[in-house]
């Protein structure tokens, strides 16, 4: 469980398993929610009450952010990786061909996306600091932002100077994923590498809080580990960065595992409906909060969510180094898509459901 949680696992896992249909109605009539009602509503007694929690989620979504979707396309820029995680195509282990874009060609990658109608881009990169330096990076965000309104980063962790460096260079979001709260575990699946310092990389967000980053992503590895814990420490945690850094916007994923080349099986594999009830629970405890839902699930559920929970969507996702600016690029990749759609069809399809698209959403102009 997340160090900052006070109380055991043993001791969230029963109380949740003893919750009543009840307590869970006890908790969706309420007005304001606390951690004890999160825990409430990811119990198998609140499976009962889904229609309400996604009417009472959809409230809150049109209250929040009314019927707009915002779009993102990630890139690629290196898959190199120093670590050795389990599930991961990245992993060290793994001896597929890898490539590290130079600027020039993430900047030809930038352009191709840019032709897709896309103005935010979140960068991404493999966990090998000796390719992709700290200055670096700078270069390539002051880059991007000659042609993005919204920048945002999924790379290995910084100090907090590091993250003030890229902050000032323009990067509004940071995500990093904790992929598995519990210790034992997160030690098993990562044997080796600096990925394997569990504390360092819970610590590692605030660090971009303290640089003053504006928006802050969290999430776990669905399918690693039993999904009800999981949610209590991902709760927890998001309690705890927006009380020290409330200047910044709390924003979650629930990225779940996908096929990957090393044969890695997910030990506790997440369904359509218990992720949806996770991610109905969220919405409802943080409505304020950001929410993402990638291409690694169909279009037909991403649809679905995007109406109740998530207001935020990846679009025209490819998961290569290279991959806009040659569709034939076959290089490693991350996890597989699931929603493989043009970002013309994601956009055709949210607004038949009567959603509205933003493409620009945000840009420092003071």
């Amino acid at each position: 469980m997340l160090p900052y949680l006070k109380q055991t696992e043993e001791q969230i896992t029963t109380y949740i398993a003893g919750v009543s249909t009840e307590t869970v109605k006890s908790s969706l009539r309420k007005e304001r929610r606390d951690f004890q009602d999160l825990l409430n509503l990811i119990s198998p007694a609140a499976e009962q009450e889904i229609e309400q929690m996604r009417s009472i989620a959809v409230a809150y979504r049109k209250m929040h952010y009314g019927k707009a979707v915002r779009l993102y396309t990630p890139l690629y820029i290196s898959n190199k990786c120093v670590n050795s995680c389990a599930y991961c195509d990245f992993s060290i282990k793994n001896k597929s061909p890898r490539k590290t874009l130079t600027l020039d060609e993430i900047i030809k990658e930038a352009k191709a996306i840019k032709a897709l109608g896309m103005d935010s881009l979140l960068l991404v990169a493999g966990e090998d600091p000796k390719s992709m330096s700290i200055e670096f990076l700078e270069q390539v965000v002051k880059e991007m932002k000659k042609y993005f309104s919204y920048l945002s980063i999924e790379i290995f962790p910084l100090d907090t100077e590091g993250y003030k460096r890229l902050a000032d260079a323009g990067v509004e979001g940071l995500t990093l994923y904790q992929e598995t709260y519990n210790q034992e575990l997160y030690l098993e699946l990562h044997p080796a590498g600096p990925k394997r310092d569990y504390l360092s990389r819970v610590d590692a967000i605030a660090h971009g809080g303290k640089a003053g980053i504006r928006t802050l992503g969290v999430g776990f590895l669905l399918g690693l580990y039993d999904w009800r814990s999981e949610s209590a420490s991902l709760a927890a945690h998001a309690i705890w960065l927006r009380k020290h850094f409330w200047k910044s916007k709390i924003q979650f994923s629930f990225p779940r595992i996908t096929p990957v080349g090393t044969g890695f099986q997910a030990p506790a594999p997440v369904s359509d409906e218990e992720l949806e009830q996770m991610m109905l629970a969220f919405r409802i405890v943080f409505p304020e909060a950001d929410m993402t839902i990638s291409t690694r699930e169909s279009g037909k559920f991403r649809d679905k969510t995007a109406l109740s929970c998530a207001g935020l969507l990846s679009a025209e996702s490819r998961v290569t180094p290279g991959g806009y600016a040659d569709a034939e690029d076959k290089d490693v990749g991350q996890f597989m898509l699931n929603d493989t759609r043009s970002a013309e069809q994601i956009k055709d399809d949210l607004k038949k459901s009567g959603l509205e698209i933003v493409i620009k959403y945000w840009d420092k102009c003071i």
